[in-house]
């Protein structure tokens, strides 16, 4: 991924000249209160999305400037007159990187240096005692010059995303009012500050309480009679081989899903998804509606859920938690 590309297109899709006429639908002189929402929620999206950005590409600076240490090793082999070795510490560093900035399918590094052919090279250098050294300095300079570009890259990609959130949260920015258009914003402007809190049920109140206290209290359980329990359920034949079947299949997902890509078809897929579901009010269905029909709002979130699954191996739960939202079914139940 071209990283400083990535952000300086982010920053051009949020000006106002690409900006499309996305929530033309819910221009209503009776659903003011609508408009706002939406507004609001599609900014807030595309803000939340900036800032993961951010973070993933944070996590991997960090993670690349201790992986670029190894060019002090490999500059040690060097000092010591062993070239080869220093060129074989440089291309095992640049290939065993697998996140923003990796090499692309082809493996060519610096527009001229074959990682695939390099093995055969070096190879032909250790038992070629004719093999010019100055062609093995070339490479190392080569694989040297990629690491610390990259790092570059790196730096550049958080100095424009802090500068690109500063502006943001200057005012100067257009961005979080084109997104509505003007006639959205202008109803939105005549509506003013104040809005519908909705209390809720006592009964919402109620089951809130009870979901609370099974997620967050504990409840002592006899881990000895569960391990008991769960070998005496899969003690037949036939529920082992179930049972290794499914660890297989579940194995077998896990590695395809971490390393497939997510494409934009696969968002949209995702979106048609949520809306047909029924899971969602009405404010996020717009929200997502105006998302299905951006394909540069669709291809921030496909890059963005590519980095997350690049940085796996780094994730966590999010300091805030995760947002729920209680909704009531026909039978009066809160879920």
């Amino acid at each position: 991924m071209k990283l400083l590309t990535n952000f300086r297109t982010t920053s051009t899709r949020l000006l106002p000249k690409t900006r499309p006429t996305l929530l033309k639908p819910i221009i209503h002189p009776n659903r003011t209160m609508a408009a706002t929402k939406t507004t609001s929620s599609f900014s807030q999206t595309l803000q939340f999305i900036t800032d993961i950005k951010l973070q993933e590409l944070e996590k991997q600076r960090l993670a690349y400037k201790v992986h670029a240490k190894i060019i002090d090793e490999a500059n040690a082999f060097g000092a010591q007159g062993d070239i080869l070795k220093k060129v074989e510490v440089l291309a095992k560093a640049v290939k065993s990187w697998s996140g923003s900035g990796s090499l692309s399918g082809l493996k060519i590094v610096g527009g001229r240096l074959q990682m695939t052919d390099l093995e055969f090279w070096l190879q032909q250098a250790r038992k070629d005692p004719s093999f010019s050294r100055e062609i093995a300095r070339g490479w190392a300079e080569t694989l040297e010059e990629h690491i610390r570009h990259t790092v570059m890259r790196f730096d550049s990609a958080k100095l424009f995303g802090t500068l690109f959130n500063e502006w943001l949260a200057s005012g100067d920015s257009a961005a979080l009012a084109y997104q509505a258009g003007p006639e959205e914003m202008d109803i939105a402007s005549e509506s003013g500050s104040s809005e519908f809190v909705d209390v809720g049920r006592k009964e919402m109140h109620e089951q809130k309480e009870k979901l609370v206290s099974i997620i967050f209290e504990d409840h002592p359980v006899d881990v000895k009679e569960l391990n008991e329990y769960l070998a005496d359920l899969f003690a037949s034949e036939e529920a082992t081989k179930a049972l290794e079947r499914l660890r297989k299949e579940l194995k077998d997902f896990s590695y395809w899903l971490q390393r497939n890509t997510i494409t934009v078809i696969d968002v949209q897929n995702a979106i048609k998804g949520l809306l047909a579901s029924g899971l969602m009010d009405e404010e996020k269905r717009t929200t997502l509606k105006a998302f299905e029909e951006n394909p540069t709002v669709l291809d921030e979130v496909a890059s963005v859920l590519n980095m997350r699954m690049a940085s796996l191996d780094t994730w966590a739960w999010s300091e805030q938690g995760i947002l729920t939202e209680f909704r009531r079914h026909l039978n009066g139940k809160y879920r």
